[in-house]
C-alpha cells in the first residue's frame, strides 16, 4: 500500500465511479479496480459496496477514508517542507468573485510568479453561486469569495472583510441630512442578482416588502453595476475598495446614511484534493496577501478578517 493507493480510495469515495475516478487520476478503470482490490485484500475487509449504478463506502471504508485523508495531508505537508518552492509545479484552477479579482488576485499572482514560477493558473470569474457549483463538481480547485454555511466538506480560510456603502452618481441631489432607509427607497436601486449573497443581505437590510414598493434593477456583473451607478441609473451597495479611482475623481460618491450596511467577509474555500497540494497553498498565499492588502486601508474600508 502506498500514497497513490490511499489517494485512489479517497477519490473513489468522493466521485463514486470507477470511470470518473480513472479520468481524474489519468489511469484506466481497470487500474483503479486493481488498486482497490489490492488494498481490500491486504486489509481483509471490504471498503466499498458496488452495484451496477453506484459505489458506496462500507462502515469500515468510512473509517479507513478518514484516516487516509489524515495520512495524505501529513504527506503533502512533509513534501511541501522539503521540496524547494521553485520546483513546485502543476496547474491550479481558481474561481474568484469580481471584487477579489480587482483587489487580492494581483498580489497572489505576483507571489506565484516570484516564489512558485512553475505553477500555472486558470482563473474563472463569476458569481458566488456559479464558482461554488464548479468547486462542488471539481471543475475548480479553490474559490476566493463566499461559502455556504453548514457545508462540512469545505476547507475554509478566512481572508478579509470589505466595508459596504451606499454609492451614487455625483450628480444625485441629496439633502445635507443623514439619509434614512425611506430616503434611499426614493431612488432606483441597483441590486446584486436575485439569490446571491449580497442580494439576500439587501433584503434583510430593507425588508422584502419595502423593496417590492420601489424601483429595483438587478445586475450580476460588478463592472456593469458600477457603470450603471455612474450613469445615474440608480444607487447601489458597493465596496469602496473596488471603486477608489471613481471616488477620488468625484465621479461617484458615498451616501451618508443612518444605518450602515453590514460589511462583507471573504474566504478561500476548497475541497481537499487527494492528489494535489496546490489548493491549500493558494489559500495560504491568499490569506497572506489579504493581510498585506488590508493594512493599506482604514478598517472601515478593508480589514483582516
Amino acid at each position: 500500500m502506498n500514497i497513490r493507493f490511499l489517494q485512489t480510495v479517497v477519490w473513489l469515495s468522493e466521485l463514486r465511479s470507477f470511470r470518473v475516478t480513472a479520468d481524474r487520476m489519468n489511469i484506466t478503470p481497470a487500474a483503479i479496480s486493481s488498486r482497490i482490490a489490492a488494498i481490500e485484500q491486504e486489509l481483509g475487509i471490504r471498503l466499498f459496496e458496488r452495484d451496477s449504478r453506484d459505489v458506496r463506502l462500507t462502515d469500515e471504508g468510512r473509517t479507513f477514508v478518514s484516516g487516509a485523508r489524515d495520512i495524505i495531508a501529513r504527506y503533502n505537508n512533509l513534501v511541501s517542507e522539503v521540496i524547494p518552492q521553485k520546483t513546485v509545479e502543476g496547474t491550479v484552477r481558481i474561481g474568484v468573485l469580481p471584487s477579489m479579482a480587482l483587489t487580492i488576485l494581483p498580489g497572489i499572482m505576483e507571489t506565484l510568479r516570484n516564489q512558485f514560477p512553475r505553477i500555472r493558473v486558470s482563473i474563472t470569474t463569476d458569481t458566488s453561486r456559479m464558482i461554488l457549483g464548479k468547486l462542488q463538481q471539481r471543475e475548480l480547485d479553490v474559490v476566493l469569495g463566499f461559502h455556504e454555511p453548514h457545508e462540512d466538506q469545505y476547507r475554509v480560510v478566512n481572508l478579509c472583510t470589505f466595508g459596504m456603502f451606499w454609492i451614487a452618481d455625483r450628480r444625485l441631489q441629496t439633502h445635507d441630512d443623514i439619509l434614512t432607509k425611506e430616503d434611499l427607497l426614493l431612488h432606483p436601486i441597483i441590486s446584486y442578482a436575485i439569490g446571491t449573497h449580497n442580494h439576500r443581505r439587501l433584503v434583510e437590510y430593507m425588508s422584502q416588502r419595502r423593496l417590492e414598493e420601489c424601483v429595483i434593477h438587478y445586475s450580476d456583473s460588478l463592472t456593469t453595476t458600477i457603470s450603471m451607478v455612474a450613469a445615474g441609473i440608480g444607487i447601489s451597495i458597493l465596496p469602496p475598495i473596488v471603486i477608489q479611482d471613481e471616488l477620488r475623481s468625484g465621479n461617484l460618491k458615498v451616501l451618508n446614511v443612518n444605518q450602515d450596511f453590514p460589511s462583507t467577509d471573504y474566504f478561500a474555500v476548497y475541497l481537499e484534493n487527494p492528489s494535489s497540494r496546490l489548493s491549500p497553498l493558494i489559500a495560504s498565499i491568499a490569506a497572506d496577501v489579504a493581510a498585506d492588502y488590508c493594512a493599506l486601508y482604514d478598517n472601515a474600508i478593508a480589514s483582516r478578517y
